[in-house]
């Protein structure tokens, strides 16, 4: 043999060409191959239009119910912390016992200062509207009555469940509960000699107060009046507030509270509090039950689905396979499918669950809760889940296709 036919024989069988029916490997040909799966793709949505629009409804629903869900989330805490405001205050800022000092008659161990409770919404760390109340007892007009010094207007709106009728005006002026007006006989309008130990002074009523509760039986007076007339300047028996978060929400500015005044405590109003923070939880766990068995009827019907186009193409698969199409261009062709679901399905989920939520803030608080776009990834993220989870079974068995029995039709 002629040793000079070696080296030009050795580079032919080195650039032999690929294999009949099988597409060239390398880097420079894997354009072609995302080609192949892009008409694969493209030809699957042309046939199959009616099975991928239920695909689609499916995804789209869950998208839409996850959205309306954490949109909800935020907007419904909000509205329902105010509508639970109408209970009143939810936290008390009361004098730190001090027996031996009581006992002595001091004014200052049975007080608050108002300069302490100005400070109370820097401690807090935000704009908490902080009521200073002084209690008295006394008279008025010649009966026997329960004086509460304070600002009326910001007191009303710690409890906007009270009747007021008229509204009252600015300036000085009283509000008197409606079972003292009736047994002093007084009405709006008129004026009333409002009295303590140490003097009196006459106020004209504003208006009348009904609420079915104790202070039918009080008369409110401005916070500075009433210091004046029992001569106790800059003081306050106690501090009202409404703290948002529910139980945790009162708990943590409970404590925030007692380690920076040392003259005052905090007293959470436990009934309050924990009403609004079970609420606020039951209404949570209902609307993550009803994501979770929307996103799983979803997934299902999304199973179902795949999983009939998939028998519907077994001899379309077959025959790519025949032509050279591995598992690579099958799994490329099912991930576009499942991408372009999850995607489509998460931009109509969101604009529809926009829609939702703006329609139950308006049925149920009549204003409307704006969406956030801050679930717009966490509804993607859910939705291409879902779909990732959907493809596995009819992923497998797609790729379980021989072609020579997919072409005989077994």
């Amino acid at each position: 043999m002629d040793s000079s036919r070696v080296p030009t024989e050795a580079p032919a069988s080195r650039g032999r060409a690929a294999p009949a029916g099988r597409p060239p490997r390398g880097i420079r040909h894997e354009p072609r191959r995302f080609i192949t799966s892009a008409r694969f793709l493209l030809r699957s949505l042309n046939l199959r239009g009616a099975a991928f629009l239920l695909a689609l409804l499916a995804v789209t629903v869950g998208a839409t119910v996850t959205a309306t869900v954490l949109n909800l989330k935020a907007g419904l805490k909000e509205k329902m912390s105010r509508e639970l405001r109408a209970y009143g205050p939810n936290l008390l800022v009361v004098p730190r016992s001090d027996t031996a000092a009581q006992r002595a008659g001091d004014p200052a161990s049975i007080t608050l200062l108002e300069e302490d409770l100005r400070a109370v919404p820097a401690i807090l760390g935000s704009r908490t509207a902080v009521v200073p109340v002084l209690i008295a007892g006394g008279t008025a007009a010649g009966h026997a009555a329960t004086l509460v010094g304070a600002d009326f207007d910001a007191l009303h709106r710690l409890y906007p469940g009270w009747r007021l009728e008229p509204a009252p005006p600015a300036g000085p002026a009283c509000v008197l509960g409606v079972a003292l007006a009736r047994r002093a006989g007084a009405r709006a309008g008129d004026p009333i000699e409002i009295g303590t130990g140490s003097g009196s002074a006459t106020l004209r009523v504003a208006s009348l107060l009904s609420t079915g509760e104790a202070e039918d039986e009080q008369v409110f007076v401005p916070l500075a009046f009433l210091q004046g007339l029992v001569d106790r300047p800059g003081q306050a028996s106690f501090a009202a507030l409404s703290i948002d978060g529910g139980a945790p929400g009162v708990g943590r500015a409970s404590a925030a509270i007692d380690r920076a005044l040392p003259r005052a405590r905090a007293r959470p109003l436990r009934a309050i509090a924990l009403a609004e923070g079970a609420l606020l939880d039951r209404l949570d766990r209902m609307m993550h039950l009803l994501t979770l068995v929307i996103l799983l009827l979803s997934g299902l019907c999304l199973v179902t689905t795949l999983m009939s186009m998939v028998v519907e193409r077994e001899s379309e698969i077959g025959l790519a396979r025949a032509i050279g199409a591995g598992d690579g261009e099958i799994f490329r062709m099912f991930l576009g499918e499942i991408g372009l679901l999850g995607v489509l399905g998460t931009l109509a989920g969101l604009v529809l669950g926009a829609g939702v939520t703006r329609l139950i803030g308006e049925g149920l608080f009549g204003a409307p809760i704006e969406a956030s776009l801050s679930v717009a990834p966490v509804v993607l993220g859910m939705s291409m889940l879902i779909c990732l989870i959907a493809v596995y079974v009819p992923l497998r068995r797609a790729l379980a296709i021989q072609p020579a029995a997919a072409l005989r039709g077994e």
